[in-house]
């Protein structure tokens, strides 16, 4: 199958590794890929050595020309479905889709009121929460959505004593030391303030905890706000800032507990990342998350904007390494069966296939 991915992000967050790892997933199965993106973008230096055809463009809709060109290179490589990402992408699908007669399907990684979702071929939903979302607020007819689950690498075995000691000793932390981990950025929507607000409670319980937040700052004053929190609680000195990583995947395997305290999400990669990583998680019951996290099995799931109810569960699993360690177990065994590339990779394939038959 021929397919051409459009993404509109020139950085990196959820929907464009998503992007990126079902790019490489389709072309390892066979399909032929084209990927439409920002000049620069992140992800053409990540398909680099990739046999993927990268094709810069603005995505600009007036003037029509470059609708005109893209149109024709669709035509060109009789391209069998447009597959978009993120909403200046999803826009320019839609009148893609009118201008080259191409279907287009695009994939809902977010819940916001937006209603050209409704004339796209398909809508892949990350979660069912999300998919109940856009056929009640953006009128998406039933028969042209579908929920397929978000996928993630599952890496296998773990690290060497040596390399994770590397790691914990890179965060100050000893081998005795229990690290929690939160990843995303920091954002009043990811609810690190209410974490950084149970810390007290969490250190009374476990006094060798140590929060390590991995993530960018793309809201200063919110980051403020989170330190000054810390300082007036006396918890600064038990918190990690690592700034943006690029070698996420292996610090979480260095990690005891991870804790993803939001108070609105679709489908976290970052929760599925850690379950894949062998770690039990603590979260939130908000969006996709329960759909991904099953309380007393996989992990806990607290209320949003609970601190109290977030130390509790977070003490709970610090205190029992035999529980963290079944946690993490069943954890990495529900995202081989769920949330892998080989279990969601066809499904998105059969989608595909549909509504490119039915053009």
């Amino acid at each position: 199958m021929k397919v051409m991915q459009i993404v509109s992000g020139g950085g990196i967050n959820g929907a464009i590794r998503h992007c990126l790892l079902l790019t490489r997933e389709l072309t390892r199965r066979g399909n032929e890929l084209t990927v439409v993106c920002q000049p620069g973008a992140w992800i053409a230096d990540q398909l680099r050595s990739d046999p993927v055809d990268i094709v810069p463009s603005d995505l600009h809709r007036w003037p029509p020309d470059e609708l005109r060109r893209i149109a024709g290179i669709v035509r060109r490589k009789r391209i069998d479905v447009v597959h978009t990402h993120m909403s200046r992408a999803h826009f320019f699908g839609v009148l893609l889709r009118w201008f080259g007669g191409v279907p287009c399907a695009a994939s809902a990684q977010s819940r916001h009121l937006q209603l050209h979702w409704m004339f796209n071929d398909l809508v892949i939903a990350a979660s069912e929460a999300t998919r109940g979302f856009h056929q009640t607020y953006n009128l998406v007819r039933a028969d042209r959505i579908v929920t397929i689950h978000n996928f993630v690498e599952v890496a296998e075995g773990d690290l060497s004593a040596g390399q994770r000691r590397q790691i914990r000793e890179e965060f100050g932390a000893s081998e005795s030391s229990l690290l929690i981990g939160i990843v995303g950025d920091v954002i009043p929507r990811k609810g690190l303030l209410y974490l950084v607000r149970a810390l007290p409670a969490i250190l009374a319980a476990s006094p060798q905890a140590r929060l390590v937040v991995i993530g960018r700052t793309t809201d200063a004053d919110y980051e403020s706000s989170v330190r000054a929190a810390a300082d007036q609680l006396g918890v600064s000195g038990s918190i990690v800032w690592t700034g943006f990583r690029g070698d996420v995947s292996r610090l979480l395997r260095a990690l005891d507990v991870f804790v993803l305290a939001s108070l609105e999400e679709t489908l976290p990669l970052a929760v599925l990342e850690a379950m894949a990583a062998g770690l039990p998680v603590v979260s939130t019951s908000v969006g996709g998350i329960p759909e991904c996290v099953l309380p007393g099995q996989t992990g806990f799931l607290v209320p949003p904007g609970d601190s109290s109810a977030l130390a509790e569960a977070v003490a709970a699993v610090l205190r029992d390494p035999a529980l963290r360690q079944r946690m993490g177990e069943a954890g990495r065994r529900r995202v081989r069966a769920r949330f892998s590339g080989e279990s969601q990779v066809a499904r998105i394939e059969a989608a595909f296939a549909r509504v490119a038959r039915a053009a």
